[in-house]
Order: C-alpha cells, then sequence, then structure tokens
C-alpha cells in the first residue's frame, strides 16, 4: 500500500475549488444585463437614441459600447431580436454609420409598420417614459405595450392589470403623459 503525504489531498481540493470558482466565473460573465444596458442607452444623447430606435423600435437593448474612430465619437448598439443580435453604429450626431439590419426602413415603411406594434419591452423604453409610468401606476402589473406613432410623434400604450381590472396608460417618449389611466 502507498503512502501518500497529507497533504496531497489537501492540493486536489484546492485545485477542485479553483476549478469551480473559474467555472462559475466564465458562466457568470457571459450573461448579459437588460438593466444597465437600457440606462446606458437612455444616457445617449437623445439624436443617437432617435437614430437607434429608428432601426429596431421594438427591440430590447442588450449592449451600449462606445469608440473613437478617426477623431469621430461612435455608438454601437446591440438588440435583442427574434432573429439575432444585431448592431447599429451611430455618430454623436444622431447620423447612421452602419448597421446589421437588412435595411432601414423608410418613413412610409416605418408609419405602417410601426402603430399598433406589440411586444415592446418596457425595458427598452426611454427612461422619461419607464418613470412616468411607474409614477402612474406603481403597483399594477404591466400586460403589455403598444409602440404607437401618430403625427410624427411616437407615444406607447401600456395595459395594465390591477387587482383584476385591466386599464391602460399613454405616454410619449419624452415621458409627457398623453392619456392617464383608463379602465376598460
Amino acid at each position: 500500500m502507498a503512502h501518500t503525504e497529507p497533504w496531497s489531498k489537501f492540493d486536489n481540493m484546492k485545485t477542485y475549488i479553483a476549478l469551480i470558482v473559474a467555472a462559475g466565473l466564465f458562466l457568470g460573465c457571459g450573461k448579459t444585463s437588460v438593466q444597465p444596458a437600457s440606462q446606458q442607452f437612455n444616457e445617449l444623447p437623445a439624436a443617437v437614441q432617435k437614430t437607434a430606435r429608428a432601426q429596431a423600435p421594438n427591440a430590447e437593448i442588450v449592449n451600449v459600447a462606445s469608440r473613437t474612430e478617426n477623431g469621430m465619437q461612435i455608438y454601437d448598439i446591440q438588440f435583442h431580436t427574434e432573429s439575432g443580435t444585431p448592431t447599429v453604429s451611430v455618430a454623436a450626431d444622431g447620423k447612421l454609420v452602419n448597421s446589421d439590419f437588412a435595411k432601414t426602413a423608410s418613413g412610409l415603411e416605418r408609419a405602417l409598420a410601426s402603430p399598433g406594434a406589440t411586444g415592446t419591452k418596457f425595458s427598452s423604453l426611454p427612461e422619461k417614459a419607464q418613470k412616468t409610468i411607474k409614477q402612474h401606476a406603481p403597483d399594477a402589473e404591466i400586460t403589455d405595450v403598444t409602440r404607437q406613432e401618430k403625427d410624427g410623434r411616437v407615444f406607447y400604450e401600456v395595459g395594465f392589470m390591477d387587482k383584476g381590472t385591466k386599464s391602460t396608460l399613454r405616454v410619449a417618449e419624452d415621458g409627457q403623459l398623453i392619456q392617464d389611466l383608463q379602465k376598460q
């Protein structure tokens, strides 16, 4: 029977613990948090936000990064869509530099597609709109968010369920309340 040193078991245990910690860090770092990305997006210049939203009005924002290219500040915004995670690159002045989307929707296509577009994530709404919604219905469960556009103005119709009663609220993207809670 071979004699083993008492610390050889200890060394093996340290190795296992180190591997478990490394695996945990590796798996944990791969997750993307939408909340910080949404907050970062809301801190971008208004022109950048407008251009990015025109590319993906209902998509959830998963990452925001900035870089300097040829002396110009560029913002890279990555979205989550049903077909993947496309990125748009927008200059600080709002000019579209690059887009992974197949094509930019024309004004007419956006006007035809946007009204009634459901499935908008609350976290993808502009920060001012989120704040207004939370102020007017802090305890209500959000059932759906619909992006609308009328006369060139974007607003969100938010459906709620509160104590068994359905109601809606309309808020402009700048946070202005358009229609207070209406029970249905």
